[in-house]
């Protein structure tokens, strides 16, 4: 895999918080997302979060407070005020009350899957019995088996999974679609450019208190802007694509 020049000091350069306007100040409030990932262990090396919410959730640190909170809790503890605003994936059939709004993002994060061009794979039910690579921190571990009888692979990142595609460990890697519509925009992943289209769709949601001040929908709006996502979507697809890439080469380079 090779990053051309510009490319590679775009990646070097641009420090992703500051991507985008600033996000207004509200301190205080505190946002729900699914999943908060851990420190990194000292020594370990950089991988960024696949989850476009925990972004934006980063996005807004500097004036709330984040939290993992699932969606079954989110919804009471919106209800009694311990949740200003969350940001996730909402179950098909759930409904909330009018104390709580609903804004749908435009956030594909339904299951795609991409695979060498070269592939015999051209439906998802060809997976049966084939190695599909996961990441511990996407949507889909356990899905794909159920679903299909694939074989699952699951890594403890977006970087370590599409590393084994790259390196022939699986057959396919099955992501969020936004994120992997991102990443395929670069020449590198031109091999890896075979898709199998989602099966079902979601995107992410927002939920927010009715009640919350000012300052807070403000912020709030401006963290999960259109064009801010965007803006993370773009810059995820960069950084995870620049660790695949230092991952596969740098151990090559004498």
């Amino acid at each position: 895999m090779r990053f051309s020049g510009a490319g590679l000091c775009l990646m070097l350069v641009c420090a992703w918080p500051a991507q985008g306007a600033s996000v207004a100040r509200a301190d205080g409030w505190t946002l729900g997302v699914a999943d908060v990932p851990s420190a990194p262990a000292p020594g370990a090396k950089p991988r960024t979060p696949l989850r476009l919410e925990v972004l934006a959730a980063q996005a807004a640190e500097g004036s709330a407070s984040v939290q993992a909170v699932p969606y079954e809790r989110a919804v009471e503890q919106l209800a009694d005020g311990q949740l200003d605003a969350w940001i996730g994936v909402v179950p098909l059939d759930s409904s909330v009350s009018a104390a709580i709004h609903r804004k749908r993002l435009d956030v594909s994060v339904s299951p795609m899957a991409i695979l060498r061009s070269d592939t015999d794979i051209h439906d998802w039910s060809a997976l049966a019995g084939r190695t599909v690579c996961l990441s511990a921190d996407g949507r889909y571990v356990g899905e794909l088996a159920a679903r299909f009888a694939a074989l699952e692979q699951v890594y403890p990142s977006a970087t370590d999974a599409l590393l084994a595609l790259r390196t022939g460990a699986c057959d396919a890697a099955v992501q969020d679609e936004g994120f992997l519509r991102q990443l395929l925009k670069y020449p590198e992943w031109r091999k890896f450019s075979a898709q199998l289209q989602p099966y079902r769709k979601q995107v992410l949601e927002r939920l927010s208190r009715a009640d919350a001040a000012p300052a807070v929908r403000d912020a709030l709006r401006q963290a999960t802007a259109a064009m801010r996502l965007q803006l993370l979507a773009a810059q995820q697809a960069r950084d995870i694509a620049f660790e695949v890439y230092l991952d596969q080469s740098v151990p090559d380079c004498h």
